[in-house]
C-alpha cells in the first residue's frame, strides 16, 4: 500500500483529500504544518507528499527544503497546492507536481496516480 503524507493547515482540505486518496486504496497521514510534517515522515514513510504552500508554523517552500536535506527523503515526490502561481518557484526547490486550489477531483487523482501509483 502507498502512504501520502498530507500537509496543510486547513484541516478541511486535509481531510477531504484524505477521504479522497483512501477510498482509491493509499494510506494517508496528515499534518497541519511543515514542522508536524518533517517530525512525522520517518513513521510515516511517504511514497508521496502533497504539501501547501500558505502555512504558519513553517510554510510549503519550507517544509520541501527540510525534507530536500533528509538524505533518506531527498527524492520523495512532492506535489504542490496553492492559489499562488507555480512560477513564483523559489530557486533550489524542486517538486514533481501542482496543483491550483480549488482543484478538481481528477486533477488530484491523476497528479497522485502519476507519481504514487498503485499496483494494478
Amino acid at each position: 500500500m502507498k502512504t501520502v503524507l498530507v500537509v496543510d493547515d486547513e484541516m478541511d482540505i486535509a481531510e477531504a483529500v484524505k477521504s479522497i486518496l483512501e477510498d482509491e486504496g493509499y494510506r494517508v497521514v496528515t499534518c497541519a504544518n511543515g514542522r508536524e510534517a518533517i517530525d512525522c515522515l520517518k513513521d510515516a514513510r511517504p511514497d508521496l507528499a502533497i504539501i501547501d504552500v500558505m502555512m504558519p508554523v513553517m510554510n510549503g517552500f519550507e517544509t520541501i527544503q527540510a525534507i530536500r536535506g533528509m538524505e533518506e527523503f531527498a527524492s520523495l515526490p512532492v506535489l504542490i497546492m496553492s492559489a499562488i502561481d507555480p512560477s513564483v518557484r523559489p530557486p533550489d526547490y524542486d517538486w514533481a507536481g501542482f496543483l491550483k486550489k480549488p482543484f478538481s477531483l481528477e486533477r488530484l487523482l491523476e497528479q497522485v496516480q502519476k507519481l504514487a501509483p498503485l499496483a494494478a
